[in-house]
């Protein structure tokens, strides 16, 4: 009996970094399944591969190839009373033999009706849906954190059905803000060892009150406005328990002219799409973000100083753009004089005559 089935994708697509230039894809594709099987398809956009390498927690095509992904689903018949089908619940999905494989293996219904498909990598197997929602934490360990990616794709299903095309084609796309950094000397420092100690992120100055959100609830069933954008209702951050972080703590010696990372690897952050602007009178429910930096000079005689600078941070962070934060410390103290006659060094003025001898002002003495 022929079996005909059409399928329409509405799959999310991947949003370019503000420091990428390429939008070409990576796909890993399954092209020998010739069944009924429901199967497949992931992509990555190299754009959301790190341009200056890559650490743990960046997710990347052999990342996602390693970990794979995760797969909800929702059957949605045409018709009431219809045959039922056991939907996907956090399915981890891996790629081996050079295709994209799962077990137990599922078969597409034979009703009319429609499957939405929602998956995010990487794949966690404590992850638990509800409706279309997870609750996600972003870990105060800076090493340990993850760069979230989500996709959805709806396929359509009409009967009778056929075994071509039977591949559901995710393309990921960032759910987190990426913040990087780079520090470096001013060019006209002076022949003084500068030690970087500490790098902090953190909602006030003194480092007291928080800026970060701690969790948040993601809902894979957003897709991005194909005008605008945009995704609208992608997080729900309801909670105000907030964090800090301590980009970096340590002694980093090889400060120089020439920006510079302590982390060889690149020691990003992934964090939840927040907006920090500056407190005013008239809007004093904000969000604000300092960027604290420590850091010792020695001098030529050994004497030591320590510093510590802040600089306050007023930036929309949006959902898959990557932003980096290029830090230079060590303005020298400087002196300059106006050489120009009377102005560097204040003029005498005409002189005042004081006349002695003469004019009734006779000297003393003589009779």
């Amino acid at each position: 009996m022929d079996k005909k089935f059409v399928m329409s994708i509405a799959a999310m697509a991947a949003l370019t970094l503000v420091s990428c230039s390429s939008d070409d894809l990576d796909s890993f594709s399954d092209n020998s399944s010739k069944n009924e099987a429901i199967s497949f398809d992931g992509y990555l956009g190299r754009s959301a591969v790190a341009v200056n390498g890559t650490r743990g927690s960046v997710e990347t095509v052999t990342t996602l190839k390693a970990n794979g992904f995760g797969v909800f689903s929702k059957y949605t018949p045409t018709e009431e009373g219809q045959a039922s089908f056991p939907d996907f619940a956090n399915q981890q999905v891996t790629y081996k033999y050079s295709k994209w494989t799962y077990s137990p293996i599922k078969y597409w219904p034979t009703t009319n009706g429609h499957i939405d498909f929602y998956a995010y990598a990487p794949y966690d197997k404590n992850t638990t849906l509800n409706n279309t929602s997870f609750e996600f934490n972003v870990d105060p360990d800076v090493a340990k954190q993850k760069d979230l990616l989500w996709a959805k794709a709806k396929v359509q299903i009409n009967t009778p059905i056929t075994s071509t095309n039977n591949k559901v084609n995710f393309q990921f796309a960032h759910a987190l803000s990426r913040l990087g950094y780079t520090i470096k000397l001013h060019e006209q420092y002076p022949s003084a060892t500068f030690k970087l100690k500490k790098i902090t992120l953190a909602g006030s100055p003194d480092g007291t009150t928080n800026a970060f959100y701690k969790k948040g609830t993601i809902d894979l069933s957003t897709v991005k406005d194909p005008t605008s954008g945009a995704t609208t209702g992608l997080w729900n951050t309801s909670s105000s328990d907030k964090q800090n972080f301590d980009w970096f703590s340590g002694t980093y010696e090889n400060l120089s002219t020439t920006a510079s990372n302590p982390d060889k690897d690149n020691n990003y952050l992934f964090v939840i799409p927040q907006e920090f602007k500056e407190k005013t009178t008239e809007n004093p429910d904000v969000d604000e973000l300092y960027v604290i930096v420590n850091y010792t000079i020695t001098y030529s005689d050994n004497k030591t100083q320590t510093n510590t600078v802040y600089k306050q941070i007023k930036k929309n962070f949006e959902r898959g753009k990557a932003y980096m934060l290029n830090l230079t410390i060590g303005l020298p103290i400087e002196f300059d004089v106006n050489l120009t006659e009377g102005v560097g060094v204040e003029g005498w003025g005409e002189d005042e005559g004081i006349n002695i001898g003469s004019d009734g002002n006779l000297w003393d003495g003589i009779e």
